[in-house]
């Protein structure tokens, strides 16, 4: 499958090319049920910005607290680069309680709390999707968004180019980014259903 998003165009849609039956392009809300299925967000979730919020978050909830929790754990080798290893270690990684208010969702609460919309999923058997709360439910959340934060930074640029989430349970996300160009150019049709490459 394809997937096509612009911010502004397609009434700010994702224009979808499934590449199979019944072979014809559709529009869906990114916040979509069959779009968030088995996801752990959205596809304008993620990112550097995405890592780099969750780290102010932390340092601006735990103020003098967070050299505690945080270690400079030297070099490893990622496909033949070595990139420095930052980890955050929260000892203190534990579930509780919180009510949902008006208007809310567990997308809302992720960004409110910076705390995993997914875990909250795995933690509330009761509650099927990111949207089947209410408010004045009473759900569980993680205290921080993983026991183990691994952030391995490439040194030429700055940017946190592996990222490790571990739980209770142990691996919780990981993602990788290789072949990184910084403030590349792109022509008109990158990012239009009309570009040849694409299948739409």
């Amino acid at each position: 499958a394809e997937l096509l998003y612009v911010d502004g165009w397609n009434s700010n849609k994702v224009f979808i090319h499934p590449n199979k039956f019944p072979w014809v392009n559709i529009s869906l809300n990114m916040n979509s049920s069959e779009l968030l299925d088995k996801q752990h967000h959205n596809m304008t979730a993620l990112g550097f910005d995405f890592t780099n919020g969750i780290v102010k978050h932390l340092l601006k909830e735990y103020n003098d607290d967070f050299d505690e929790f945080v270690k400079y754990s030297g070099q490893e080798k990622w496909y033949g680069k070595m990139l420095d290893v930052i980890k955050i270690t929260y000892r203190e990684y534990k579930f509780e309680n919180y009510t949902v208010l008006a208007g809310e969702d567990l997308l809302k609460i992720e960004n409110k709390l910076k705390v995993p919309a997914y875990k909250m999923l795995e933690l509330n058997s009761n509650v099927d999707d990111f949207f089947d709360v209410k408010a004045g439910q009473v759900i569980k959340v993680p205290n921080v968004y993983g026991k183990e934060f691994i952030i391995m930074v490439d040194p030429d640029n700055h940017l946190p180019v592996v990222q490790i989430v571990k739980d209770d349970k142990g691996l919780f996300e990981k993602y990788e980014y290789s072949e990184i160009k910084v403030n590349p150019r792109f022509s008109t049709l990158e990012f239009s259903e009309d570009n040849e490459g694409y299948g739409f």
